[in-house]
């Protein structure tokens, strides 16, 4: 069964965090390499690709959930945590659609049963009906003046 966001949402902040290894002080007092340097610099770049693309999904988001782009903050733009939010209020407001729309379609289809039933039960009428007029007759009662 998938996981519902909510729980995503809930094992999200239930993670562990590793506590910090503190950098030993030699280290520091040391100068950069240029290993070191080139090092940084990739790792440096690798993130700045990582955050831009978290960005543009998060932009992408407040464009496609209403109200995700207005109430601006103080900068004029809409944290990213208020955009994460709406879209997990939005995405359970439509499993909940869902499931009402699931449950109503339910209901149509033993509607559509039922008068199919129904439709079946009244040509029998008819037959006997019919049935009965021709007793009727048959037996020289009018069944139209009684």
């Amino acid at each position: 069964m998938p996981q519902q966001p909510q729980d995503l949402a809930q094992a999200a902040n239930q993670r562990s965090i590793a506590p910090r290894v503190p950098i030993p002080a030699n280290k520091l007092d040391q100068p950069r390499t240029p290993r070191d340097e080139r090092r940084r610099a990739t790792h440096n770049e690798v993130e700045r690709r990582r955050r831009d693309k978290i960005n543009t999904w998060i932009n992408r988001l407040a464009k496609l959930v209403p109200n995700a782009e207005g109430d601006h903050s103080k900068q004029g733009q809409v944290s990213k945590g208020a955009i994460l939010q709406r879209t997990v209020d939005y995405i359970n407001e439509l499993v909940d659609k869902s499931h009402m729309v699931n449950k109503k379609s339910e209901e149509i289809h033993q509607l559509m049963v039922d008068v199919e039933v129904l439709r079946q039960q009244v040509g029998e009428l008819r037959k006997l009906n019919t049935l009965y007029l021709t007793q009727l007759q048959q037996s020289g009662i009018d069944p139209a003046h009684p």
